[in-house]
């Protein structure tokens, strides 16, 4: 069962990291298309993050809690950056107006 999880998690993260080099390079070519791109990477990134270190937390047992482990640390921060530089649902907001001038 472990192992599955692992697996799925670490899935998830390959593709949170593949959707956010996208935006990134097309942030350095100047594509127009960037500003959407970077506005779908950080939802799914910061969302992907957040429930992967979620499920990571109970993994050592009770251990996962604690400062001394890092994983309890690394779903507060990821918590809060699904706030900061705009929040996710406004990040979900400007990908919907793009998608609607595009397909509307």
């Amino acid at each position: 069962m472990r192992r599955g999880r692992l697996v799925d998690m670490a899935t998830e993260l390959a593709a949170a990291r593949a959707i956010v080099h996208q935006a990134i390079h097309a942030l350095d070519r100047g594509d127009p298309q960037a500003p959407h791109l970077c506005a779908m990477a950080k939802p799914f990134a910061t969302d992907t993050g957040y429930s992967v270190t979620d499920r990571a937390l109970p993994l050592p047992g009770g251990y996962g809690c604690l400062s001394a482990y890092g994983i309890e640390k690394i779903v507060r921060d990821l918590r809060v950056h699904q706030i900061l530089e705009g929040t996710n649902e406004i990040m979900r907001v400007i990908v919907a107006r793009g998608l609607t001038e595009v397909c509307g």
